[in-house]
């Protein structure tokens, strides 16, 4: 938040200020305002009432009215907004509706930097002004997107996340306003967080009235369907619950069949619920298709090394140290592995070579203890 508040506040150097001449007091529609109150003006606009030459007559009022909408918007805690805020009640009794206008105007000119400062400011006046908050979370969104075209992921990322902060805001407001809805399951999506993205669009199915984007909604939940799953499988295998994982991660199969991770992942839930021997082809399926992750070989050894077949785990610990250099836990389990077939020197010598690679574990260092007790008897 810190960030956006301060990106905005930068824009205060195209803001102008007038004061009036000492002991002068004007009135905006009833209200007194004298030369303690500086009054805003964007600088572009005086410019070109400069170059137009009408400084000779008089500044319009709705400059003024326009700056000080700025002004809100870019420095909440800008010494005079409650002044600022005064006038405007003053100037037009609809003036949400004329910030509102402003908004739209510059939005629909694709300033979404300028459209964003009148939604701010809007959002200031009152919190609870909804349509404020949607289009100021809007604005957000597109400044983001201008951020990811110029491959700026990080500053991206920022404004996209306080967006998605002030459309969730909304539902804090009203449960049952729909765009909320409908914006948010697109960033859980652009998150990956597809469960989310799939709840989310569920209870937009039913508030929206709009057939379009509605059809366009049921066609993004079919579409994110085995994301969906796949994260809920991922849930479950977390939480340890093999059996749920591996429930779901079979349906998925047939559609990925070149997909290693998802064999490594039925592997994983075999392994979890002690069915080794069913994982063991599932790791070998995996290892079929992909030969560059450490744990598929870890995995794989493990179990090999867990019904007793040393030889096989000595083998995939090779491939896999052969593939990854410098895994000092592919290491150390060939040692183990060796350890097993009565062979000291080798295993000392892997254990060994683990044990500088990761100095400060204490597993493999005692390991590496009794090796050397055994080997010096």
């Amino acid at each position: 938040m810190d960030y956006i508040n301060e990106y905005f506040k930068k824009e205060s150097v195209r803001v102008t200020f007038m004061e009036l001449r000492e002991d002068t007091t004007i009135n905006i529609k009833g209200y007194p305002v004298n030369k303690n109150i500086p009054l805003p003006i964007i600088t572009d606009v005086l410019l070109g009432e400069i170059k137009e030459g009408n400084l000779e007559e008089e500044i319009k009022l709705e400059y003024i009215i326009n700056g000080i909408i700025y002004l809100i918007g870019i420095d909440p805690e800008f010494k005079y907004i409650e002044d600022y805020k005064n006038i405007l009640m003053a100037y037009n009794e609809e003036f949400e509706e004329y910030i509102f206008f402003q908004g739209i105007k510059r939005m629909e000119k694709k300033d979404y930097v300028g459209g964003a400062i009148c939604f701010r400011a809007l959002k200031l006046i009152n919190s609870e002004n909804m349509n404020g908050i949607f289009n100021y979370a809007f604005a957000l969104e597109e400044i983001a997107k201008e951020y990811f075209s110029k491959e700026q992921e990080e500053e991206g990322l920022k404004f996209l996340n306080e967006s998605t902060y002030e459309l969730e805001s909304i539902l804090d407001i009203d449960d049952k306003y729909p765009l909320a809805y409908y914006k948010l399951g697109y960033h859980y999506k652009f998150n990956e967080q597809y469960l989310k993205a799939k709840l989310i669009w569920t209870k937009y199915l039913t508030l929206d009235r709009d057939e379009i984007r509605l059809q366009e909604i049921r066609g993004e939940i079919e579409f994110i369907e085995n994301d969906v799953a796949l994260e809920s499988g991922i849930s479950y295998l977390s939480r340890e619950h093999f059996d749920k994982a591996l429930d779901i991660f079979l349906k998925l199969l047939p559609k990925f069949e070149k997909w290693w991770e998802l064999k490594y992942l039925i592997g994983i839930c075999h392994k979890g619920i002690g069915d080794f021997e069913r994982a063991i082809d599932y790791f070998y399926e995996s290892l079929d298709l992909y030969k560059e992750d450490s744990d598929l070989y870890n995995e794989l050894g493990i179990c090999l090394f867990t019904i007793g077949d040393f030889d096989n785990a000595i083998n995939v610990f090779t491939e896999g140290i052969e593939h990854i250099q410098n895994d000092y836990k592919l290491i150390f389990n060939r040692g183990l592995s060796y350890l097993q077939l009565g062979k000291l020197e080798e295993a000392y010598g892997d254990i060994s070579e683990a044990v500088k690679l990761n100095p400060s574990d204490e597993n493999m260092n005692s390991q590496k203890k009794i090796l050397e007790d055994l080997i010096n008897r």
